[in-house]
């Protein structure tokens, strides 16, 4: 009897088909998909609830849930009168609520990656909980690209693969306030990076590239504490090669000379 019920255990575990999800959410997640594949843009409208009904093959009431599920997660904007858009992003923080962060200061860079630990950590979490099959793929594909640009020694191509992944591990949490402030906080290690790094990064992007594909297979696996282990893990790393390099700086920073 106790072989019986850990084996059903473990095959809970390891399948995301297992679960019951409601119509609704499942709707939800074709009209993402619509989203994506016709390329709307925020801002866009999109077919009306007895349209989208139709496309999808679902009640009305189902179509209308969905668009629901999709309003509160901040992906789509209802508007009485005027129908269904895309949801453009601009309940993030203004940039200017961050300009006293001082990249000079490393203790303001550790309070930056301290902040990023404390939400990324649990992002990565309850992305592998939630994220739904576009969204995962999505997940997968950039955390690739930052393989991809770590492989050809392309920095650039790396932070804007790196920023877009984060960016989707927080989408997948399906918290809007994971998104507003890791999409600002991405903003500023940008600038870390980019002062810390730049000209010297194969090491730092090589190793960030595998922690990446670490997380997103933890997260498409749907194992909630390995992706949070994988990501607080990644912070660590991330933040030790920055204090590395600061100390690298200022033992060949050249001194002005005495009396002089």
């Amino acid at each position: 009897m106790e072989k019986n019920t850990k084996k059903a255990g473990a095959s809970n575990k390891g399948s995301r088909a297992q679960t019951y999800r409601p119509g609704y959410e499942i709707a939800a997640e074709r009209i993402l998909a619509l989203i994506d594949r016709e390329g709307h843009a925020p801002g866009d409208r999109l077919p009306t609830e007895k349209d989208l009904a139709s496309r999808l093959e679902v009640s009305h009431t189902v179509a209308r849930e969905a668009i629901k599920l999709l309003s509160a997660r901040g992906q789509v904007v209802t508007r009485k009168g005027a129908g269904i858009f895309v949801a453009n992003p601009t309940t993030t923080l203004t940039p200017g609520t961050w300009e006293p962060l001082l990249l000079q200061n490393l203790d303001h860079v550790e309070m930056l990656y301290e902040a990023r630990r404390t939400l990324e950590v649990e992002a990565a979490a309850q992305a592998a909980k939630r994220s739904n099959p576009l969204e995962l793929k999505q997940i997968r594909d950039a955390a690739q690209a930052t393989v991809d640009a770590a492989a050809e020694g392309a920095f650039d191509a790396y932070i804007a693969a790196d920023e877009q992944l984060h960016l989707a591990i927080a989408q997948g949490s399906h918290n809007m306030f994971f998104c507003s402030l890791i999409e600002n906080l991405s903003a500023l290690k940008r600038r870390v990076m980019t002062v810390g790094f730049e000209g010297e990064a194969g090491d730092v992007i090589r190793r960030g590239a595998g922690e990446h594909a670490r997380i997103a297979a933890a997260i498409s696996d749907g194992d909630a504490e390995e992706a949070g282990a994988a990501m607080g893990h990644h912070v660590d790393m991330a933040l030790d090669q920055y204090r590395q390099q600061v100390q690298k700086r200022l033992l060949h920073e050249p001194r002005e000379p005495n009396g002089e």
